[in-house]
């Protein structure tokens, strides 16, 4: 078993600080995004990489869970620097155990010149501990790369939680960039109704539907909605009135931490859909559970692409897309479901029951492993899913 590792640069004189947290795991790999960004703490990134860990074990933990965060704007000229004085305080950790893909405000080029810096492949830990000569070089060109894919996971436990009753549902979605667009674009094709949108400035209503199409173009590659882009039909008001309109269902997918007590109140819709990390605060979950909203929450909704990944560099790229996926969706669908029915069991918000839920899976005795529908299942507590040989689509 690996410990828990932590690495923090702090340089208050360049208003630069950057953190690593490697969360322990008896897994020989972890893996975890790169969030650069000017709202950066360590709080955070230690959120983020507890959330990355819930995430894996919800689809059988193929490797451990890890996050890194940059305190910096990523246009500041000095972020070349700063990535190189990152990768060199985390070399030990970087070279030997972990690997690190992007996340909100990170871009390919700014990975690149982490492991630039390291003189070693992105995937060079992944190649080395699965023996594997399918493995390519960096993250983007594994197998099993798909459309929208984190948005494909949120349309997944949308679906799974309405029971298939996608067509004509009312949906809200609060942020329109990578997660929210992709998962619009998939509950459109669904026949869903995407009644409302926001960027961090505004948002935009038409409760007889927004055109999908539309609203693809008329946002700009940040996912801010350009106003002189949008269709006529629609109402363009203040960014939070969005949470308060009537719907069926809300997809959280602007950032983190940003519902909180007060504005959770406003929520009106009865299903949540936590797309974003961490996107909702602790208060705002138990004002949500008591007031008997049901919420999905981040670490099912959002943990398609950590899966694909995940399993991907635990097996060397060795897992076929079409098996790789239908483990996902399975898992996904049935984690929507019994993270619900433990909540009301339990009394707790979703996202503690899904701890509780990994905590037990981690510590039962069961050892069986037992086929059902074709994906190999831990007959444990929450029945997460391993991917191999799968071919199950849908669980019910």
């Amino acid at each position: 078993m690996r410990s828990r590792q932590e690495v923090a640069i702090e340089d208050e004189t360049a208003g630069f600080a950057a953190y690593l947290v490697v969360e322990a795991s008896d897994k020989d790999i972890s893996f975890g995004g790169t969030r650069i960004d000017p709202s950066v703490t360590r709080d955070m990134v230690v959120d983020l990489a507890d959330t990355m860990s819930l995430k894996l074990a919800g689809h059988g933990s193929p490797v451990g869970g890890a996050k890194a965060g940059l305190r910096a704007a990523p246009d500041d000229p000095r972020l070349k620097l700063f990535l190189n004085r990152f990768a060199e305080a985390c070399r030990d950790l970087l070279s030997s155990t972990t690997i690190l893909g992007k996340d909100m405000g990170a871009k390919q080029w700014m990975l690149d010149e982490i492991y630039r810096a390291l003189q070693i492949p992105q995937l060079a830990v992944a190649r080395r501990q699965a023996g594997s000569t399918r493995c390519p070089d960096r993250l983007a060109d594994l197998d099993g790369y798909i459309q929208n894919m984190t948005g494909q996971g949120v349309f997944w436990s949308t679906e799974q939680a309405l029971c298939d009753a996608l067509a004509g549902a009312r949906i809200l979605i609060q942020g329109f960039g990578v997660v929210g667009s992709g998962a619009a674009w998939h509950l459109h094709r669904a026949g869903a109704k995407i009644v409302g949108a926001s960027d961090h400035l505004k948002a935009v209503l038409n409760p007889d539907g927004l055109g999908v199409d539309a609203l693809m173009q008329a946002k700009d590659e940040s996912g801010i909605l350009i106003e002189q882009r949008l269709p006529a039909d629609c109402v363009v008001t203040d960014r939070d009135e969005l949470l308060g309109q009537s719907a069926d269902v809300l997809i959280l997918a602007a950032g983190s931490y940003l519902v909180d007590g007060n504005n959770a109140a406003r929520i009106r819709a009865p299903l949540v859909v936590e797309a974003a990390n961490v996107a909702i605060r602790a208060e705002a979950r138990k004002a949500l559970h008591d007031g008997g909203v049901r919420v999905v929450p981040d670490v099912v909704a959002n943990s398609s692409s950590a899966a694909m990944v995940a399993h991907q560099i635990a097996s060397g790229n060795t897992i076929g897309p079409q098996a790789l996926w239908a483990g996902i969706e399975a898992s996904i669908r049935r984690n929507t479901d019994a993270v619900h029915r433990l909540s009301r069991e339990w009394d707790l918000d979703s996202r503690n029951a899904f701890r509780r839920m990994a905590e037990a899976e981690r510590t039962c005795a069961i050892p069986a492993e037992q086929i059902e529908g074709g994906v190999p299942i831990r007959r444990r507590v929450s029945g997460f899913a391993t991917v191999a040989n799968s071919k199950e689509v849908r669980t019910r």
